[in-house]
């Protein structure tokens, strides 16, 4: 009954943390999206529930990278929590080992991995191909819907449209356009009539014009030329128009389920291409809710360390291991994409190096020997005082 009593004591103190530090780092990977999200409903007109739909659709690639930082930051706090209040060294008094503290912790940890994985393996990239569907549903929604009559409206990027009548929404007559999408060649388009299509297979838009001509004037020789036609048809990208972006006539990696990643990568590999993106990311995909298991074990005994300079300084230590983290991941990734390493090493690489980190950390604390953990913090000692001049611990 103690031991139960202590599991469920520790649990309770990795809660609170956990989930601030979730809420925390999604919404600091989440901010750039949320000003072009914001900009739909401002400007675009987008209801706020098609919006919040959309957000749903990209959440689950956030949460595959925020639960383990969530995670390791709660671990942080909670240990230095319990190592500030004496609370480490009491139960250690009673017979409580570090490894057996740290159980409940890796408890979490595996339930959390769990959880990435699904999000990493399964929902991320399958929400990732229905946020594109669902941004080409609100482009043929809203794309053109405040196009009105008489009026000039410049909401797409270097394109003005201009149309004396719109009696329907795919249907104007009188259409005037300036097109300045190519700096290099820029032109103005006049025609009887425009009629709309659109294909969501790619996410663009096509602008049949009738009857018109194409006016140009060249730059280097200050000609002016003019070009008749029957048909003509002005192509728009909707998704670089909703979402400043241009790749939706592209099938990202990310949104590849491990089959058509296997498939493509194979594919690649037949034709005498590298493939070695393809293959991080498949292999990442399976690393990267490692990275729990990883983050559980190592904060801990990096909590305890840091127990002197209160619960702020959980958040610096989460972020410094996630940035070494995170860049041994980029790293490894660059590496692979220039064929210096092997895709799987690459994917490997930050859960070697900072899991060795862990098991070395774990080692001194659980045998009482604070050479690691005495090192590292002379080092935090020193960061932290040149972060802030003048300061003096008491």
């Amino acid at each position: 009954m103690p031991v139960k009593i202590i599991d469920r004591y520790i649990i309770k103190e990795l809660v609170p943390p956990f989930f601030l530090g979730l809420l925390l780092f999604t919404f600091v990977l989440l901010i750039n999206r949320i000003f072009k999200l914001t900009d739909l409903i401002v400007t675009k007109g987008v209801p706020l529930m098609e919006v919040l739909r959309l957000v749903s659709y990209i959440m689950p690639s956030f949460l595959t990278l925020t639960i383990p930082m969530a995670l390791l930051l709660a671990a942080l706090v909670a240990f230095g929590r319990l190592s500030t209040d004496s609370e480490i060294v009491a139960l250690k008094a009673t017979g409580f080992s570090v490894y057996r503290l740290i159980a409940p912790v890796l408890a979490v940890s595996l339930v959390t991995a769990a959880v990435t994985a699904y999000f990493s393996l399964y929902l991320g990239p399958y929400k990732a191909r229905n946020f594109k569907k669902e941004v080409f549903t609100l482009a043929r929604t809203h794309a053109f819907a405040d196009i009105e009559q008489g009026v000039f409206n410049d909401s797409f990027k270097n394109l003005v449209i201009y149309a004396n009548k719109v009696p329907s929404p795919n249907v104007m007559d009188g259409v005037f356009i300036s097109d300045e999408r190519d700096p290099n060649d820029p032109y103005v388009i006049i025609a009887r009539q425009g009629i709309l299509s659109m294909d969501m297979s790619t996410g663009y838009a096509y602008l049949v014009l009738k009857d018109g001509s194409i006016h140009r004037k060249e730059n280097k020789s200050g000609s002016y030329q003019e070009i008749k036609f029957v048909n003509n048809t002005l192509s728009i990208n909707l998704y670089q128009r909703f979402l400043g972006d241009s790749d939706a006539n592209k099938r990202n990696k990310r949104e590849m389920s491990l089959g058509e990643l296997l498939d493509t990568a194979r594919r690649m590999a037949g034709a005498g291409k590298q493939n070695y993106d393809l293959m991080t990311e498949y292999y990442k995909r399976f690393t990267i809710p490692l990275a729990c298991i990883i983050f559980g074990f190592i904060g801990p005994p990096l909590g305890m360390f840091s127990r002197r300079s209160g619960k702020s300084s959980g958040l610096t230590v989460a972020l410094i291991i996630f940035t070494l983290y995170y860049a041994l991941m980029k790293g490894g990734e660059d590496a692979a994409s220039a064929g210096r390493l092997a895709p799987l090493i690459a994917a490997l690489l930050p859960n070697v190096v900072v899991g060795s980190i862990g098991v070395y950390l774990v080692a001194s604390a659980g045998t009482e020997r604070n050479i690691g953990l005495q090192s590292i913090k002379n080092l935090y000692d020193r960061f932290t005082k040149r972060g802030a001049p003048g300061r003096k611990d008491g």
